[in-house]
């Protein structure tokens, strides 16, 4: 049918050719010829238009999935193209986003907590000034061990922390607690050639108070919520002891303190710590839970105490007591805020 109308035209056109070779035709036939050419140009449009319809329902729909396949791999790619590292990383390998709970500012908290104190050693140095009619002032320098024992504290905390990189969260903060607990006891000798035996048993009530500044660093993990972090922290530890006692058991002197003058010291020293722990985020607050252990070593601290101070005793010099470091095991909980 097509080949037939395209015959119709191309002899439309001689004939017109050749008449016009021979004679003019009229205007009524022109407007004749021209309207079927006219006419068999819209039925071969109208063909064509009818054939591409025809191709394209033939065409199998699977045709079209490479294609749909392709358009969404560029459009995923695009996609992590335009994420941060740490997203785009867990999106295309199917896993939870690196999101931290927050991305640092300053924070503060507050905790408590127990755990165990370890024995250190002591000395006891000081002077008898017995008459000379028994020998004359004996110097004494005794010296033994503290128990251990637990001891339970609570604190604060004010930091500050940064965000470096996807992962590391380093921080600055200042800290301070109060440790307590039951009271180190210890058994000192004092070796002499002028007494058989010269033992004493001596209480020490501790109370430390310690202010360090720390370094902590945090880690991002693939949980939004939660963040373990590691840190230490050096300062000072004031040791307070009151109510301290010493009492001679060998030979034995009983109702006798030898601090009963003063029982009652302080002193300044140095304090270290190292931590480890998690944070816990409460939702989108800002407030999170945390939990840690921590090492903390109190250094070496000398104490003063008064003389012996009896009628029926030998007056004595003030009382040097001096100790050892000391090393805490603690277990803390808290509560936090981050601004």
């Amino acid at each position: 049918m097509t080949a037939r109308k395209c015959f119709i035209v191309a002899a439309g056109l001689m004939t017109a050719g050749a008449a016009h070779a021979e004679d003019v035709p009229s205007n009524a036939e022109l407007f004749r010829m021209l309207k079927a050419q006219q006419q068999t140009i819209s039925e071969l449009r109208a063909e064509l238009k009818q054939t591409k319809q025809e191709r394209r329902a033939a065409t199998p729909r699977e045709a079209a999935a490479p294609t749909a396949r392709l358009a969404g791999r560029d459009a995923v790619k695009e996609t992590v193209a335009l994420t941060p590292p740490a997203q785009a990383y867990a999106m295309y390998n199917k896993g939870p986003a690196v999101v931290p709970a927050r991305s640092g500012g300053a924070y503060v908290g507050v905790f408590g907590g127990g755990g165990s104190r370890g024995g250190t050693d002591v000395s006891q140095f000081g002077t008898a000034f017995f008459p000379e009619i028994v020998g004359g002032p004996m110097a004494v320098d005794a010296k033994g061990r503290t128990s251990s024992g637990s001891v339970g504290f609570g604190g604060a905390h004010l930091g500050y922390e940064w965000s470096y990189g996807a992962y590391v969260r380093p921080a600055l903060e200042i800290e301070g607690f109060y440790l307590a607990g039951n009271q180190p006891r210890a058994t000192l000798v004092n070796p002499t050639d002028r007494l058989p035996e010269h033992t004493f048993d001596d209480t020490f009530p501790t109370r430390t108070t310690v202010l360090l500044a720390n370094m902590v660093v945090g880690f991002n993990t693939p949980y939004k919520s939660i963040t373990p972090y590691i840190g230490g922290g050096i300062g000072g530890a004031n040791v307070s002891i009151n109510g301290a006692t010493s009492t001679q058991t060998d030979p034995a002197e009983p109702g006798i303190n030898h601090f009963n003058s003063r029982p009652d010291s302080s002193a300044w020293t140095f304090a270290a710590q190292a931590k480890a722990g998690a944070r816990f985020a409460l939702g989108d607050s800002g407030a999170y839970l945390f939990g840690e252990y921590r090492y903390l070593y109190v250094g070496d601290v000398n104490q003063v105490f008064g003389s012996t101070a009896y009628p029926a005793h030998a007056p004595t010099s003030p009382w040097m007591t001096s100790f050892g470091g000391t090393s805490h095991h603690l277990a803390a909980g808290g509560i936090g805020f981050g601004f």
